[in-house]
């Protein structure tokens, strides 16, 4: 059997881009929206997401670093892998998220205004 690890993510870029590596690697992070509505009160409830996006190639990373600015809407599709490190004797786990497609998306590709 085949497998994949794809994470698809739509949102907007939270802050410029932050360059690493000499800007062979960039770094974004990217909001995604939901909402629900709370069933004992009957509000509605929004919540932002922040997800942080590792783009590692190089000419990926510079399109990013010179086009892509806060607010911008975007498309990415990632891989996640799990992450771990030694913080005061205890194993501390995470995840990261590595974009092998990173678009700008124009307003109207990002359903502004068509009400979704």
């Amino acid at each position: 059997m085949r497998t994949t690890n794809l994470f698809i993510l739509r949102g907007y870029v939270g802050q410029d881009p932050k360059p690493f590596d000499s800007g062979k690697i960039a770094k974004v992070s990217v909001a995604t929206d939901r909402s629900w509505v709370d069933k004992k009160s009957g509000e509605r409830i929004e919540k932002t997401d922040w997800v942080p996006v590792t783009i590692l190639n190089e000419r990926d990373a510079q399109f990013v670093l010179k086009n892509v600015r806060k607010g911008a809407p975007i498309y990415a599709e990632c891989r996640v892998a799990e992450t771990s490190y030694e913080k005061n004797g205890k194993t501390v786990y995470g995840f990261e998220v590595t974009a092998n497609v990173f678009d700008l998306l124009s307003r109207t590709d990002s359903g502004e205004g068509d009400g979704a």
